[in-house]
């Protein structure tokens, strides 16, 4: 840990202490996403302003005793009137400590910071609480990263025109998308699709932090759920597309786990919904408001999907522009990973 704290000091310019607290989270997750190694023993916790790990502040004030890092002060403008003086960290001889550091550490260090380094705190603070291993640990409790499973997008959080783009989907699932920037989505949902219409369903909001209550679910079981191929067990019944029969399997092992505390069927249902429209499905909006589905088995799931779906984009000009490595076989649930 010393070593990372001095090599953060040495990189990155404006280093307050709240700052060093998230990008050091993001080296650790970084770190476990590329190589599916821990970083350090460092326990982090999700607690109300993301994902924090107090021996952190321990260690940074050891430092600062032996004289390996200083402070000195910064201000957050260059306009007088308005900047406001804060105590920022910096490194006696950053060169050093990383003589001690592995080479793969150092690529991890080195991807940090040339995509946070520069970035202001809110910037920051806002990717953080929108990734998996925060979202999906329950508040206060320790983020046990033996389980997750490690793949390259656990480094993804969703931008924020992504998660509007969701709350309005799970407001209003028959409204029209604006689809005017082409087809992004193309054949993958992912377990960062599912968090955020979880959240949305217990009415949080696309900006700030997710509420307190909220954290947590069993994201083992979600990604189960998203690797099962079209009707898992089952064979189908052969009356619907491939697409509606995985829709149907999504939501139906979803519901099946429980994954979330709460909304646990809205949100497999929607998530359902959610992967037929980024295909291109519209919904009939009678059948929502009428009749949802009164059972939870794959024929049941299967036959609702079948009934409250309608009209589809062609193959060809969903697909149109979308890379080989994104297209999947079926309907293409495919989750983010190497």
């Amino acid at each position: 840990m010393n070593a990372l704290i001095i090599s953060f000091a040495g990189n990155v310019a404006h280093l307050p202490e709240v700052k060093l607290d998230k990008l050091i989270y993001i080296a650790h997750l970084y770190h476990y996403a590329n190589f599916a190694e821990i970083l350090t023993d460092t326990r982090f916790f999700s607690l109300a302003y993301g994902p924090h790990a107090p021996g952190i502040r321990s260690a940074s004030r050891k430092l600062l005793d032996s004289n390996s890092i200083f402070l000195t002060e910064s201000r957050t403008s260059s306009d007088p009137v308005y900047s406001n003086p804060c105590l920022i960290m910096k490194a006696r001889d950053p060169g050093h400590s990383d003589k001690h550091l592995s080479s793969t550490l150092l690529k991890t260090l080195r991807e940090v910071f040339e995509n946070w380094g520069d970035k202001p705190y809110e910037r920051i603070l806002g990717y953080t609480a929108r990734t998996i291993p925060y979202l999906s640990t329950r508040y206060r409790e320790s983020i046990d990263w033996n389980l997750i499973r490690p793949y390259s997008g656990l480094k993804h959080a969703l931008p924020r025109a992504e998660q509007v783009r969701i709350h309005r989907f799970v407001e209003r699932p028959e409204a029209p998308f604006d689809d005017s920037g082409g087809p992004t989505r193309a054949c993958f949902l992912s377990v960062n699709d599912i968090a955020e219409i979880y959240l949305a369903l217990c009415g949080g909001h696309p900006d700030g932090i997710p509420p307190r209550e909220h954290l947590g679910f069993d994201l083992q079981s979600v990604l189960d759920s998203l690797d099962k191929p079209a009707g898992g067990n089952e064979t189908g019944s052969g009356r619907y597309p491939a697409e509606i029969e995985n829709a149907a399997q999504l939501a139906h092992s979803l519901v099946d786990s429980l994954s979330f505390r709460s909304f646990s069927a809205r949100v497999a249902l929607k998530a359902g919904m959610f992967f037929l429209r980024n295909l291109g499905y519209s919904f009939d909006e009678t059948i929502l408001e009428e009749h949802w589905p009164d059972r939870n088995s794959y024929e049941v799931l299967e036959e609702w999907f079948g009934r409250v779906s309608k009209g589809k984009r062609t193959v060809n000009e969903f697909l149109c522009g979308i890379p080989d490595e994104h297209r999947c076989p079926g309907a293409g649930i495919r989750r983010q990973r190497s």
